[in-house]
């Protein structure tokens, strides 16, 4: 079962194509957000890489948000124009799991932080109990501070991933010098980890057609909300 997987949910770009449980190629780029000119190119290259045609994938993964709202809009842009293009399926896979999928088997909760900027995040919590990896937190957009109580609250002990992490160190040490950041080899998504999970959605028959493929924002785009508080406070 080959599976494309693309994920343009924040700075980083990252595509990868898999082989049931192999990674045949992996290209992650953590260099400005111009993934609209950067993401084909690299399908592209990785395809004549490893000498394959695109036309003989099974499915495409894309990551569906939250995240950055234009860069969601790219990768689902292009995943939907190649299911369309060669009639495959796509798989849907959450940017918060894409992260906490890099820390493997841990036991400690894995909180995956994308900030949200203003001290507001997009956060859940994952924990590996008996080799399942389980969501015990829902996806939400909230402000750190109010995580990191409800952390304490329910004396979780954490590793945190995500941009969110580097971003709100400072503050996240001031609750407990003692908590743990994922290495920079594993802290930002990579493609290889949405591939991993999408092979589990693919058997599972979690998959959607282009048409059904959805990003999950968690909160509007500024100019929505922007246009919003105008209409709010006239």
């Amino acid at each position: 079962m080959k599976i494309l997987s693309i994920d343009t949910s924040g700075i980083v770009a990252g595509v990868a194509l898999s082989n049931n449980e192999k990674v045949l190629g992996e290209i992650n780029i953590n260099y400005k957000q111009k993934h609209s000119i950067t993401i084909m190119p690299m399908i592209e290259q990785l395809f004549n890489m490893l000498d394959e045609d695109i036309k003989n994938i099974d499915f495409i993964a894309c990551s569906c948000g939250p995240g950055s709202f234009t860069g969601l809009r790219v990768g689902a842009s292009i995943a939907k124009a190649i299911a369309f293009a060669t009639n495959k399926k796509i798989i849907p896979i959450s940017t918060l799991e894409i992260l906490a999928y890099n820390i493997f088997m841990s036991n400690k909760h894995i909180v995956p932080i994308i900030d949200a900027r203003g001290e507001r995040v997009f956060t859940s919590i994952y924990k590996w109990e008996n080799n399942i990896f389980n969501n015990v937190y829902e996806e939400r957009a909230t402000e750190i501070r109010e995580l990191l109580n409800y952390i304490k609250q329910n004396n979780i002990e954490p590793i945190f991933v995500g941009d969110g992490a580097n971003v709100y160190k400072d503050i996240i040490k001031e609750q407990n010098k003692e908590y743990v950041f994922a290495p920079i080899s594993h802290n930002m998504q990579r493609a290889s980890s949405l591939a991993s999970i999408a092979l589990k959605y693919a058997n599972e028959g979690k998959f959607v057609n282009h048409k059904n493929f959805e990003i999950e924002y968690l909160r509007k785009p500024q100019a929505e909300r922007e246009l919003l508080e105008r209409k709010n406070t006239k």
